[in-house]
C-alpha cells in the first residue's frame, strides 16, 4: 500500500526515538520489510496503529509502498493493540506508555480497568498517567517532536511546571545528556538560593563540573571489610579534595570572592578538627599495634 494513504493521526501517543530510527533504517536496507504494519479504518481512512517507525523509516529511505495488515478495532481497541503489541519487544518509552494510557483514561475507562486489561497491577497505570500529567504540555510537544529524548523529559517532571520549561531550554542550550540534567536537576532542588539557581541556568557546564564526585582511581584492597572499603574510598577523596582546596586557596582569592566564600570557609575549619583527631587516633592504634610486635591487627579497645 502506499505510504501517502497510510494516516499518522494516532502518532500523537508516539515518540520519535533517532536510535531506533536508524536501526530500522538498518533493518529494512538488510533484511526489508519483514512484518506488515497493523492499520484500522477510519471512516474511510486507513490509520497506522502499529509500524511507526517502520513508516517514518520508510519514508526517510524514499520507499513509497508498505506492506500493511488491517483489523478490525474501535477506538479503546486501537490504543489497546499499541500497547499489547509492543509489550514484548520493550519499543515503547515509560512516556510514550503513558500517552497511551491517557487515552485510555480519555475513551472512558477506570484505571483499574485499564491495569486488567494490559495485565498489570494498577500502580503501573497510575505511574505512566501521573508523567504525563506532570509534565508541561510544551515539553510533551518537544518529546513529539524529536526537540528532546523521552529520558530527559522524565528528568524534569519531578520539578514545578515553570522550572520544567526554565531547566528544558538551558538543557536543550547546553546540549546537556540525560545524566547531566539529573545532576542539573538535583543541585537545582537542593538549593533556594536565588543567587545559585541563577548561576545553575546561566553556566550549567561550569556548574556540573563543579559538582562532580571526585573520582577514586585506587582499587580497594580485597582483604578489607566492607567498613574498611569505605573509609579506604574516603580517605582517597579527602586526600584528593584537601590537595584541590589547598592549591585553590594559595595564594587567596579576591577579598569580594572570599566574603562569598566566608561561611563555607568557617564551616569546614569547624569541621576538620575532629577529622585530624579521628585520624590522629588511627595512627596512634597503628603505631601501638606494629611497635609491640604483634602481627594482630589492634581493634579500637586496644587504643
Amino acid at each position: 500500500m502506499s505510504l501517502a494513504q497510510i494516516g499518522t493521526t494516532l502518532g500523537l501517543a508516539r515518540c520519535p526515538q533517532p536510535g531506533q530510527l536508524a536501526r530500522m533504517r538498518q533493518s529494512l536496507t538488510k533484511h526489508g520489510q519483514l512484518l506488515p504494519v497493523i492499520v484500522v479504518d477510519r471512516a474511510g481512512q486507513l490509520e497506522l496503529v502499529d509500524g511507526f517507525k517502520r513508516r517514518t523509516a520508510a519514508t526517510q529511505m524514499g520507499w513509497s509502498e508498505l506492506w500493511v495488515s488491517e483489523r478490525s478495532l474501535d477506538g479503546r481497541g486501537q490504543w489497546m493493540a499499541m500497547l499489547t503489541l509492543n509489550r514484548t519487544s520493550g519499543s515503547l518509552s515509560v512516556l510514550e506508555e503513558g500517552l497511551i494510557v491517557r487515552e485510555l483514561c480519555r475513551s472512558g475507562l477506570a484505571q483499574v480497568e485499564i491495569a486488567q486489561l494490559v495485565g498489570r497491577h494498577k500502580s503501573w497505570v497510575s505511574r505512566r498517567l501521573g508523567l504525563v500529567e506532570r509534565l508541561h504540555a510544551d515539553l510533551l510537544e518537544w518529546v513529539r517532536t524529536g526537540l528532546m529524548s523521552a529520558g530527559t523529559a522524565r528528568r524534569l517532571v519531578v520539578l514545578p511546571a515553570g522550572n520544567q520549561l526554565e531547566l528544558a531550554a538551558v538543557v536543550s542550550q547546553a546540549a546537556l545528556n540525560t545524566e547531566e540534567t539529573e545532576l542539573l536537576v538535583s543541585l537545582w532542588q537542593k538549593t533556594s538560593d536565588a543567587t545559585i539557581r541563577r548561576f545553575l541556568l546561566t553556566d550549567p557546564r561550569a556548574a556540573l563540573q563543579n559538582a562532580q564526585p571526585e573520582k577514586v582511581t585506587t582499587p580497594p584492597d580485597p582483604r578489607l571489610s566492607e567498613r574498611g572499603r569505605r573509609i579506604a574510598r574516603a580517605l582517597q577523596i579527602l586526600r584528593g579534595i584537601a590537595l584541590r582546596v589547598r592549591e585553590a586557596l594559595e595564594p587567596p582569592p579576591a577579598a569580594m570572592e572570599l566574603a562569598l566564600l566566608e561561611r563555607e570557609i568557617r564551616l569546614t575549619a569547624q569541621v576538620l578538627p575532629g577529622t585530624l583527631a579521628a585520624l590522629g587516633s588511627a595512627g596512634r592504634c597503628l603505631r601501638s599495634g606494629s611497635n609491640d610486635g604483634s602481627s594482630a591487627t589492634p581493634t579500637s579497645a586496644d587504643c
